[in-house]
């Protein structure tokens, strides 16, 4: 059976194109609507529950952050995993859209390979929800184990060791994340969402992962970075302070002092006598 993609996106030709390489590339995998608006989407998401969205983020009448805060509202069964379009290369629109529940993100002109990629992924989620929902059908026993590992996933619980290493992958993910957006505004919201895990649960594993708290992690990250840049550059302190993520420089210096026992201006100094 076909998978119901629905596509939303203001522009004609973009809507009659992706169509055109996704029926190429999975000929017969998915049935595919298209739709001018997010209000347009918001009413085929409705009435006929497509199972994945491609939307852009700017539309008319009701853009692709409206669509998927009305999207979240759904009965969990009912939500379709949503992938977001831009033209902006900016990480504000993919914060938002990730705190929306976006699963990927992609930028225009869109990239062939990244779109496949991006479907392919989500589709292989979608056969193992479908795989599991069989199993559970089957086997009654079985599925009281699948769902009370799910709702320790969802809920938050880490009594169990072998979830805690079911999450190394996505626990993993988060800390490539975090290294590429350290100096950017993070916060566990944001990373937790872009591997697609519980707030509690996703905070709970980081720690059992890295030893210490998300809050911690990035703290950490961010000082370490701040070190490199005082030792090899001239910069003012504010501009450092800005360039690692800390949003002004009294704070940068509170925590700076407190990870190394010394002033960011006191550790440059050090590093200029002993070189």
């Amino acid at each position: 059976m076909a998978t119901r993609l629905l596509i939303a996106d203001d522009e004609k030709n973009i809507r009659m194109g992706l169509q055109s390489m996704i029926e190429r590339e999975f000929s017969g995998l998915y049935e595919c609507a298209l739709v001018k608006d997010g209000r347009e989407a918001w009413q085929h998401v409705q009435h006929y529950s497509p199972e994945l969205v491609i939307t852009d983020i700017r539309m008319p009448v009701m853009d692709g952050i409206m669509l998927m805060q009305h999207i979240r509202e759904l009965e969990p069964g009912r939500r379709p995993m949503v992938i977001i379009l831009s033209g902006y290369d900016e990480f504000q629109y993919a914060r938002e859209a990730i705190r929306c529940g976006a699963r990927e993100y992609l930028l225009k002109p869109i990239v062939r390979e990244e779109l496949f990629g991006a479907l392919a992924t989500l589709n292989e989620e979608l056969e193992q929800h479908a795989g599991q929902d069989r199993l559970e059908q089957r086997n009654p026993i079985i599925n009281d184990n699948i769902v009370g590992v799910e709702k320790d996933r969802r809920t938050g619980s880490m009594d169990s060791v072998s979830v805690i290493a079911d999450t190394s992958g996505s626990m993993s993910r988060a800390i490539q994340y975090i290294h590429a957006h350290y100096s950017e505004d993070l916060n566990m919201a944001v990373v937790s969402n872009s591997v697609s895990l519980n707030y509690t649960y996703f905070s709970q594993a980081f720690k059992a992962y890295t030893g210490m708290s998300f809050v911690q992690y990035v703290k950490r990250l961010r000082i370490a970075e701040a070190k490199k840049l005082l030792g090899c550059q001239g910069g003012k302190i504010y501009e450092i302070a800005a360039n690692v993520g800390f949003d002004n420089a009294k704070h940068f210096n509170k925590v700076f002092r407190e990870l190394e026992g010394m002033t960011p201006q006191q550790f440059r100094v050090k590093n200029q006598r002993g070189n």
